[in-house]
């Protein structure tokens, strides 16, 4: 054999050897993807769904766990899409697979769905897998969303602060500049670009040290900066924080900075003006004090008077709020709502207040606080007080001899008044059955009569007796004797007196329930209650029905008195349980009845109200605690 030939076959073999090698590792390769084909799938996030060319689901090769449309994989199998999903995301996923069918190309859009009560996006990569079948990819994108919102909203929260934003790596790269630090102060330098020599970054520190000082502080450094704005060749004074921020290992460097140039300019010209109240107003003996309503109501001046009152220097007090200088919070908040009051209304503001020193003691001040307007700039508020609490303790003390004096002569009246009025309801039963006691045909009436007559004049003796309890009403000391007592019983002998005394026309009904009912209680208090307000509708009802009674719910008896008579104007309902306000001057009594009632009911813990309509009569309700 030649050796040409010989060299021909040499290189045939280390072809097919190569060609043989190659086949091993496509063989191997093969084998890999098939024996873990199905873990690689399950381990994906997305639901992969295979449809056909009609959009009917033949098979969801992923993890059961990425099924997000509801219905299990046995359910989808031969359902058409339109019929899972709801009609907008159906729509896109929809389109999505038009697109698809046309190109024979992959395609990405995005659905929404809600997802057990929860509002869910979704990315959906549709990929052709033959001329009959579709692969949809649908993966949760949802935190994605809510990261490129919120920074979108930090973007344009940063935007359209007033302050100049601007954030650099290590080597002073622009990574970041907001709108106001771009029109301002960078103009057009482009992302990317070394700002390093920026004065806003290093002014007297170089840009490595003022690097340097930020990573040895890690709540951040804050430093004063001078420059130029653009198109403005005034100085501007600049206030910058900076700090570091560290993300996935990346270190970037971020600056805030706050023109303070008119504050500057403002507190020059206030000192002067803090020197000169100095020298005029320090003598005065009034407390005076300024404070700067734009820039968080911090004092500007604190004159003598006040230094002598507080016990604190004005050094300590200027430059500081309220709330940096009282302990207690209350006070300072209070002081705060006063002053933003007259900053709002731009009113002159005069209150009387309490006023705690910082050694503790209390003063009453009387303090005027009003603004004065200067040009370019925010309003001062200056505040005036004097001290009253001498005067203050001496007019209290002249109010509660004037109080008790008339209070005095207010019992008096009362007591007067109500003897009358209380003694009349168990003397006219005493008097109407001392009379029928005579005409009684036999022995048992002439006992019931008897009997009512006695009860009465118990009651009458009680009056008599503790009729200095009016008094002890209007000072609060009323008594209340709690004594086992069956109400039904009491309300049947109030009828049986009262019914009598009605006149013709009125009839009075008594609306008790039937079962007795038995409380702890004062009957004479109760039977008070009840006689004033039958005898007040009498009064007042010319004809007609007068009911009253009581029902029972829980712990508490809740007592009535019904009529159909002329009712109660609506605006005189206010003022029917006041003391000696009577709506009929030609009415019998002295219109202390139902005054009586409201005091003994909201003494033993209950309330009483009324509503009435003109010409439709009244209805009294009152409540009992039974405990």
């Amino acid at each position: 054999m030649e050796e040409r030939d010989y060299e021909l076959l040499k290189k045939e073999n280390e072809a097919l050897k190569e060609e043989l090698e190659q086949l091993k590792k496509t063989v191997a390769s093969s084998s890999f993807r098939d024996r873990y084909a199905v873990k690689i799938i399950d381990s994906l996030p997305d639901m992969l769904t295979v449809f056909d060319m009609d959009e009917v689901c033949i098979d969801v090769v992923s993890n059961e766990s990425t099924n997000h449309v509801g219905p299990s994989v046995s359910e989808l199998r031969g359902t058409k899409m339109c019929e899972v999903l709801p009609s907008e995301a159906y729509l896109n996923i929809h389109n999505n697979m038009e697109r698809v069918k046309a190109t024979h190309k992959s395609s990405v859009a995005f659905h929404e769905l809600d997802v057990n009560g929860v509002h869910h996006y979704y990315e959906n990569r549709i990929c052709p897998l033959d001329d009959n079948y579709l692969l949809v990819m649908c993966r949760d994108i949802s935190d994605r969303v809510a990261i490129q919102r919120n920074m979108a909203m930090l973007k344009h929260a940063l935007d359209n602060v007033s302050d100049a934003v601007l954030g650099v790596k290590a080597d002073g790269t622009l990574i970041y500049v907001n709108k106001q630090t771009r029109k301002e102060v960078l103009g057009d330098t482009p992302l990317g670009q070394d700002i390093s020599q920026h004065p806003l970054l290093w002014t007297k520190q170089p840009f490595s040290e003022r690097i340097a000082n930020i990573l040895t502080h890690k709540e951040g450094v804050t430093y004063r900066t001078n420059y130029r704005v653009i198109g403005d060749e005034q100085i501007h004074h600049q206030q910058v924080t900076a700090f570091k921020i560290s993300n996935y290992g990346e270190e970037s460097f971020w600056f805030f900075a706050k023109d303070i140039t008119d504050m500057i300019k403002n507190r020059d010209e206030l000192r002067e003006f803090n020197q000169l109240l100095h020298g005029i107003l320090d003598n005065i003996p009034l407390y005076l004090f300024v404070k700067d309503t734009g820039d968080e109501m911090r004092y500007l001046y604190w004159n003598n008077a006040f230094v002598k009152l507080s016990g604190v220097s004005a050094e300590e007090i200027v430059g500081k709020n309220d709330f940096e200088i009282f302990q207690h919070k209350d006070m300072a908040e209070r002081y705060y709502a006063d002053d933003m009051m007259v900053l709002k209304t731009g009113e002159p503001l005069q209150r009387q207040e309490s006023y705690s020193d910082l050694r503790g003691d209390t003063h009453i001040l009387h303090t005027l606080k009003t603004l004065v307007t200067l040009t370019d700039r925010a309003p001062l508020l200056i505040g005036i007080g004097w001290d009253v609490t001498d005067m203050q303790n001496v007019e209290k003390e002249l109010v509660r001899a004037r109080i008790k004096a008339e209070q005095s002569d207010r019992l008096k009246s009362a007591f007067l008044a109500n003897m009358s009025h209380e003694i009349r309801t168990p003397l006219n039963a005493i008097v109407g059955f001392s009379s029928l006691i005579a005409q009684a045909d036999n022995e048992i009436d002439r006992e019931h009569f008897a009997e009512i007559i006695k009860r009465n004049s118990d009651i009458l003796l009680r009056l008599i007796s503790d009729i200095l309890d009016l008094a002890k009403i209007e000072t609060g000391t009323l008594d209340y004797i709690k004594k086992p007592m069956n109400i039904n019983e009491m309300c049947k002998n109030l009828y049986d007196i009262h019914r009598q005394q009605m006149k013709s026309g009125v009839t009075l009904v008594l609306d008790i329930p039937k079962q007795p009912v038995t409380i702890e209680g004062d009957r004479n208090r109760l039977a008070q209650v009840f006689t004033n307000l039958v005898n007040n509708a009498a009064k007042f009802t010319p004809k007609g029905e007068i009911r009253f009674g009581f029902t029972v719910e829980g712990n508490v008896l809740h007592g009535f008195c019904k009529d159909t008579g002329i009712g109660i104007p609506k605006e005189k309902q206010e003022k029917i349980f006041e003391r000696f306000i009577k709506l009929d001057v030609f009415a019998q009594g002295t219109g202390l009845g139902l005054s009586i009632c409201k005091m003994i009911v909201e003494k033993i813990g209950g309330k009483i109200t009324v509503e009435s309509e003109v010409g439709k009569g009244s209805i009294f309700r009152f409540t009992v605690p039974i405990n």
